[in-house]
C-alpha cells in the first residue's frame, strides 16, 4: 500500500498555519512507531548509507537544522516519514528502492535505462 501526505498551506488553513500530515502504510498490516527528533548539521555524516539498499550519497555541505519523524525502533533504517528545515522548507519521505516509472523517470539521482522494445518516455514528463 502507498502512503498518504496531505500538505495544507497557510492560506489554505483556518488559522494561516502551515500543516503537514502523512500516514505509514504498511503492506503487511504492521505498525512501525515513530519518533520526533531534531537534527543538528553538526550531527550529520558526510556520507548517507542506506541501510537496505547500501547506496552511499555524499551530502552538501551548508545543511540546515531539520526536524524528522524516524522508525523509533532502530535497524532497518531510518525512514524519517517527514519534516521542515530551519528555513521552513518541509518535505514528506521516505527512503525507497522502489517506485512506479513516472516517478523513477523524474528522480535526478535515476539514470532511466528502458527495457528492450520498451518506447522511452521523457524524465520528469509527468
Amino acid at each position: 500500500m502507498a502512503c498518504t501526505t496531505i500538505l495544507v498551506g497557510k492560506a489554505a488553513s483556518y488559522d494561516g498555519s502551515t500543516m503537514i500530515a502523512r500516514n505509514d502504510d504498511s503492506g503487511s498490516g504492521h505498525f512501525t512507531a515513530k519518533k520526533f527528533t531534531v537534527i543538528h548539521p553538526e550531527d550529520l555524516p558526510k556520507t548517507y548509507r542506506s541501510v537496505l539498499s547500501h547506496v552511499e550519497i555524499p551530502l552538501p555541505e551548508g545543511a540546515l537544522r531539520f526536524t524528522a519523524m524516524p522508525n523509533a525502533v532502530e535497524g532497518k533504517g531510518i525512514w524519517a516519514a517527514s519534516g521542515v528545515n530551519a528555513a521552513t522548507v518541509g518535505m514528506p519521505a521516505t527512503e525507497t528502492i522502489t517506485s512506479n516509472p513516472r516517478v523513477l523517470g523524474a528522480d535526478p539521482l535515476v539514470e532511466y535505462q528502458p527495457a528492450k522494445g520498451e518506447k522511452p518516455e521523457v524524465p520528469g514528463g509527468i
